[in-house]
């Protein structure tokens, strides 16, 4: 089972300051058109369009990085945004249950952004680290109200497994290594000490699942098959 997350579109309300961001700081290639921006990461695009004025939210999202690139991409990254700290003053994190080694910082509009080296997969390359090495969005955070229950119906309707773990009612992922559905309760203050809570907002994820096509929209959110 494979799982891309093929196009992530979500809410901001700076569409100039997000494409400042994603084009110039992590040199990504972007565009706006309208009221909104598009970005390339890699196999995966990301959208952002213009939300209601009153609209206040933060996402939390991933990019999946080559798994012995991490010391080279802290330093890449370094150079463009702070890293988030924890409560102890970390800011890089290894994870023994994921195999994996990860490091967080925000964009523009407050978003929860990561990147992460998930050494159990075969994309080592030798290339130095730049921009080109971003090779998808393998994360986004999708907070609910009733965990196990938008976990089960995920897992249903995508023909995917929960990752890693047994379901928990507080933060579930389903999914695998090319793509992640990061499932906290409704206000779970997003890791690393963050003080951002995970909130219920608007998207919509495009992932693709051995060849099949589908989106969950909305909020709240509805999971269906793409014809």
């Amino acid at each position: 089972m494979t799982m891309l997350i093929k196009r992530l579109e979500l809410l901001t309300s700076s569409l100039p300051a997000q494409l400042d961001f994603y084009s110039t700081l992590l040199d990504l290639p972007a565009h706006l058109e309208g009221d909104v921006v598009t970005v390339g990461a890699g196999k995966s695009t990301l959208v952002f369009t213009q939300a209601p004025a009153e609209w206040r939210g933060a996402y939390h999202f991933c990019f999946n990085i080559p798994e012995n690139q991490f010391m080279q991409a802290r330093e890449w990254f370094a150079s463009r945004v702070p890293f988030i700290k924890d409560d102890k003053g970390n800011d890089e994190f290894h994870s023994r249950t994921w195999n994996a080694s990860s490091s967080y910082f925000k964009d523009a509009a407050g978003n929860i952004l990561e990147f992460i080296a998930r050494h159990d997969q075969q994309n080592a390359t030798d290339a130095p680290f730049d921009s080109r090495q971003i090779l998808q969005i393998s994360e986004i955070g999708l907070a609910s109200r009733d965990v196990i229950s938008f976990a089960k119906e995920l897992c249903e309707t995508l023909g995917v497994s929960v990752y890693k773990q047994e379901p928990k009612a507080d933060f579930t992922p389903v999914g695998d290594e090319d793509g992640l559905l990061i499932l906290p309760i409704e206000n779970r203050i997003w890791y690393p000490n963050t003080g951002v809570p995970a909130r219920m907002l608007s998207v919509k994820v495009e992932v693709e699942v051995n060849g099949e096509d589908f989106v969950i929209n909305g909020m709240p959110y509805e999971v269906k098959r793409l014809s």
